[in-house]
């Protein structure tokens, strides 16, 4: 009774069952029949959740962020699938309650399965020539995803991966957004990453604040964060732009700097 009124008051949408790859490129039969190791199938997983923000991004819609919890109940999920290709569990019940809703408050959560490809990009464009799985995948109302990927060399498929997307208001513990290009600043003010303090580093900026969709990871945060508050706001980026035209000669700045201005 607990497990179904818990049910009732949340709100869930199931994917149409199933997108499978029943015919093979001939690049996959000459691949290693041996299992990938667990950092293969975790750079795996990051790339879909990279493919999945760059789509939702050119549609201006916020990047999902990637949960080692989420990713953990995925991989349940994920091996479940090899058994039983559902979104109902191999016990009937369904794909929700591999959740536990005591760690993650949702409002709303989704699956998406697929089978039979090996590369993430060949996977995505399965959910993406899926009106059903797509639409979950650009659901404005999610927040937070995680991703598995599993391979059983005597299964059917013999790759199987999962999507679990979960709505929150809430953050959740190492939450993060994977990125393509790991951006890593050289000092404050380098915000781009290229070890130069230039304009493009004030464009990028002005577009982070201008812009809710846009992204900046924790490390161009801090480089971004011109007068040390951890906030970033216009006068950070007033900062930057007054640094780049040699009215101050070091980033960030300080109170003795402005008083002294």
């Amino acid at each position: 009774m607990g497990k179904l009124a818990k049910l009732k008051n949340k709100i869930f949408s199931v994917t149409a069952a199933v997108v499978v790859a029943l015919s093979f490129t001939s690049g996959f039969f000459g691949f290693s029949s041996a299992e990938p190791s667990q950092d293969d199938f975790k750079a795996m997983a990051e790339e879909i959740v990279v493919l999945v923000n760059e789509a939702r991004t050119a549609e201006g819609l916020k990047p999902l962020y990637m949960v080692p919890y989420l990713c953990d109940v995925a991989n349940v999920r994920v091996r479940e699938s090899i058994f039983s290709f559902s979104h109902n569990r191999p016990n009937g019940e369904s794909f929700i309650t591999a959740l536990d809703d005591s760690l993650v408050p949702y409002s709303k959560a989704a699956e998406n399965l697929a089978a039979g490809s090996y590369t993430a990009e060949e996977t995505f464009n399965q959910w993406k020539n899926s009106p059903n799985h797509w639409r979950s995948i650009m659901n404005p109302d999610y927040t937070h995803i995680g991703v598995a990927v599993s391979y059983d060399m005597n299964s059917e498929y013999k790759y199987y991966w999962e999507q679990f997307f979960v709505a929150t208001d809430v953050a959740l513990n190492d939450q993060t957004i994977p990125e393509r290009y790991k951006t890593v600043p050289k000092s404050s003010g380098d915000i781009n990453g290229d070890a130069e303090i230039d304009t493009f580093d004030l464009i990028t900026i002005n577009k982070y604040l201008a812009d809710d969709t846009a992204y900046l990871n924790d490390l161009q945060v801090e480089s971004a964060d011109m007068l040390d508050d951890n906030v970033i706001t216009s006068a950070d980026a007033m900062m930057l732009k007054k640094y780049i035209l040699g009215e101050y000669k070091t980033l960030p700045i300080t109170m003795e700097m402005l008083l002294g201005s």
